[in-house]
Formats: C-alpha cells, structure tokens, sequence
C-alpha cells in the first residue's frame, strides 16, 4: 500500500494499479449491460429514437414526451441507423461517454492543480456507484455528464492562455460542447451561470480583468438564451408534473444514498468534503480556481431547489449528476493539500476502498438495482409461458383511468411505448402481436393478454364476455393473463 501511496515521482507500480482501475471501471460500465429489459424511462427513449421515424416525427415524439432537448435523441436514433434498433445500442452509447468522462474529469483536474491529485480522481470517478448506474442506462444523464465536463477542460484552457491562436481554438471547442451540454440537458445552464459567477468573483476580489474570456461568456450566454426562448416555445412543463415539491429527506439523500450508493458512504464523503474546506480554508480562497468548485456546488444545489420552491419543483438527483464534479474535484485536490501524510493516506485508502467495496455491498443492490427491476417489466418470463402453451397469439393492452383529457392522451402513449419495445424483443415470426382495439370486438378465442400495471396501477377488459383461464403476475407490473373471449 505504501507504493501506491508514494506519488512523488514516476512510479511503475503505481500507474499499474490506477490503470487497473480503469479498467475496472471499464468492466462495470460494459459488464452484462442488456441483462435486464429496459425499465419504463427508458422505454420512452427507445420509443422516441426508433429510426424508421422521419425528423418530423422524432421531434413531435420528443416534444410530446420529453422535457428536455432534443439533441440526445437524435443522436441515438443515428446510432440505431447504423447498429439496428437494438435497446442495447442506446445503452452502449452511454456506456461509451461514462467511460470517456473518467478522463475528461481527471484533465479537468489537472486545470487546478499541477500535483497527482487527478490519479485520485480517476480512482472515485471510475468508482462511483452512481456514475456506473447511469452508464448503462438509455438516458441523457450521463451524456450531459461527459459534455459539462468536457466543455469546463476547455474554459480553462480558455482562462489560462491568452495566445491568438491557442485561445481561438479553445474558445470554439469550448463554446461547442457548452452548447451541446445545453442542447442535451437545459440544466446544464447552471454551469454557464456558475462561469460568470467566477469571473466576476475573480474581476471582485482578485482583480482579474480577463476581456476576451468575458466576451466568450457573453456570446455563449447570448446563444444560450436564444435556443432557451425557442426551447420552451414547444416544450410541454406538464413532462415533469410528476416532481414532488423538495422535502427534508430530499436534502439528507441528496448527498448521501443517492450519490454515493449508501447512507454511510455518502456522510463519509460529507464529513471528509466538509473537514478539508473548513481545514484548508486558507489555500482554498488562495486558489481562485477552487472557488468555482464551490460556485458550481453551491448553485447546482441550490439553483433548482429555489426555482421549486417559488415556481414548481424541477429537481431530482438525476438531472444534476454533474454536481459530482465539483464534489471529486474538492475532496481529490484539497486531499493531496494536507501536509499530514498520515491523515492524506488514510484519507486515501479510505475513499479507494469504500468506493471499491460499495459494489459489492447488498444495499448497493438493493437501491440501485432492485429498486429499478420493480419498474422493469419481466418480458422474458411471459414469453416462456406463452411458448409453453398452445396460443401464440398476444395482445399489448393498457389502460388508464383519468379525470384530465391528457389523461387520455397518456394512455396512448404508455401502449405505443411498450407495443414498440414488445416487438423490438420477440420474434415477429413466433408470435402473432396486436394492440388492442376494437377490433378485438370480433374475435372469439384464446388469447393472451400482456398489460403493464406500473405506472398505471390497474388493467381493464373489454365489454364482451371474457374467462380468465390463466393470470400470471410478473416482475415489473407485468401481468399475463390468457383470456377466452366468448
């Protein structure tokens, strides 16, 4: 252990044990990643990204559906273009950009401090629970993930050179991929906000009169409000309805079971974070850098929550998993600050380990992975019972009971959601698929009947005369029932 805990200098050993690291997180970003069926978010990407759609279409999906942009989507309707409409491609992609964030948050690193500090934040990245959860999931969240931090390595590279060329350059990537954060996810303005809180932190107190940085926030601020005003022209805020306004438990896991995969991980991450800012307090507020860590903390936090407060409630832990960042950033660099060898190893040891050991703890299980299979419909159990019985023929029947006309208009949605993602998985050939309708009016016989139960709570029966030969109660809300329709 003292090897690994020997930074100074090359040391063979210890690059040797951070890229086993990686590759671990490698491993558990790609690992067994189509296991599980799609759980029902991510049923609606797949029914947004389905290829055989024109643009049209795919937008006024989006649109209908989505409360955030739409450049995710298309990107993954390409995707399924070129690799066929797979659930696993959407996931693969986001497999794809959590394993390249491992990097681009450790260059980021590097932006604030010249010693090792970013081999440990290659260790927590690679690690976190939560990182690795959404990396396999068909959501946009991991994605907005890699782009923020992309688009921060190039501000600073931005901030910190001033040469024509150079800042050009990085002033065009920078401003690329801080527009694309945007179009992938509009909370991603947080960090746009949280740069022009710095510069003019930085402008107040440190009297840093940066002209052409300050112009290049302008002009992205500038850009940003014109794709806002367009975005929420045709983006329909009843998409998050379903938020709960903030409550007291929000805050205690918003740090704690959510992030970091347990309630004892989590405090530990928030006592260490808490100890080393109010310890090195001093070199912290030395190093202007640093600040914008804590900017960027402070109002990713804080921003949406008064937004709920005021307006209506927006946040949830998912939709600002960038947060991480600067919550690695502090604990890595101001870790490698202590002058204590003794408490910084500890320190060290006790975040690699914690971090480690967390996958293979049953409540890691059990919040991240039990807690999403009760939303997982089991397709797979019902198609066996159906080829063990005498009938192939199936219909995809939901239905939902409402007061609201939208109500109505969910119904429709949920059935073209799980119909699309039905057919996507079973042979077309073995079995004979239908939605119902009322069609079914005129027919008489066995058939089974696949209803999802999760979100919508219960299944309903047509008007004729039906016998229930066979009721199976699935994973997932998933029920099958055979019906004889007299």
């Amino acid at each position: 252990m003292s090897k690994i805990l020997n930074f100074q200098g090359n040391n063979t050993f210890v690059y040797f044990t951070i890229l086993s690291i990686i590759l671990f997180g490698f491993i558990l970003r790609f690992y067994n990643i189509g296991y599980e069926n799609l759980w029902f978010d991510e049923m609606f990407s797949f029914w947004v990204t389905d290829p055989s759609l024109s643009f049209t279409d795919t937008f006024s999906r989006i649109k209908s559906t989505e409360a955030v942009p739409f450049l995710y989507y298309y990107l993954i309707k390409f995707c399924n273009y070129l690799f066929g409409y797979d659930p696993i491609v959407g996931r693969m992609f986001s497999a794809f950009f959590g394993f390249l964030s491992i990097f681009t948050v450790s260059n980021l690193c590097r932006k604030f401090v010249k010693d090792k500090s970013y081999l440990l934040t290659i260790c927590l990245i690679s690690l976190n629970i939560y990182l690795i959860v959404y990396s396999q999931e068909m959501r946009v969240y991991i994605f907005t993930f890699f782009l923020v931090s992309t688009a921060l390595v190039f501000f600073f590279n931005l901030y910190d050179e001033q040469r024509s060329k150079i800042f050009t350059k990085n002033f065009i990537l920078f401003s690329f991929f801080m527009l694309l954060a945007i179009f992938s996810h509009p909370f991603s303005i947080i960090i746009l906000g949280s740069l022009i809180c710095f510069i003019f932190v930085d402008y107040i107190f440190f009297k840093n009169k940066n002209k052409k940085v300050n112009i290049s926030l302008i002009f992205i601020s500038i850009m940003t409000l014109f794709f806002l005003f367009h975005y929420l022209r045709y983006v329909e805020t009843d998409n998050v309805s379903w938020i709960n306004q903030p409550e007291l438990k929000f805050f205690t896991n918003f740090y704690f079971s959510k992030f970091f995969g347990s309630r004892l991980l989590g405090i530990i991450h928030l006592v260490i974070l808490i100890f080393l800012s109010l310890h090195l307090w001093n070199k912290v507020v030395a190093n202007r850098k640093i600040i914008f860590l804590y900017i960027m903390l402070f109002l990713t936090y804080f921003i949406p929550l008064i937004y709920g407060y005021v307006l209506e409630p927006i946040i949830f832990p998912k939709y600002i998993i960038f947060v991480l960042i600067p919550i690695i950033l502090i604990i890595s660099v101001l870790t490698f600050h202590l002058e204590n060898k003794k408490i910084r190893n500890f320190f060290i040891i006790l975040l690699i380990l914690l971090n480690f050991g967390n996958h293979f703890a049953e409540s890691t299980f059990k919040q991240f992975y039990n807690e999403k299979v009760k939303f997982n419909p089991d397709f797979d159990s019902a198609l066996k019972i159906i080829e063990n019985s005498e009938t192939n023929k199936m219909i995809f029947y939901i239905d939902h009971k409402g007061k609201k006309n939208r109500d109505y208009e969910v119904q429709d949605y949920y059935k073209s959601v799980l119909f699309n993602y039905g057919r996507a998985i079973i042979n077309n050939e073995q079995y004979e698929i239908n939605l119902l309708s009322k069609n079914l009016e005129n027919y008489k016989g066995k058939i089974w009947n696949i209803c999802l139960t999760n979100p919508i709570n219960e299944c309903y029966k047509p008007n004729q005369k039906i016998n229930v030969l066979n009721e199976n109660f699935l994973q997932g809300g998933l029920k099958l029932d055979l019906w004889d329709i007299e």
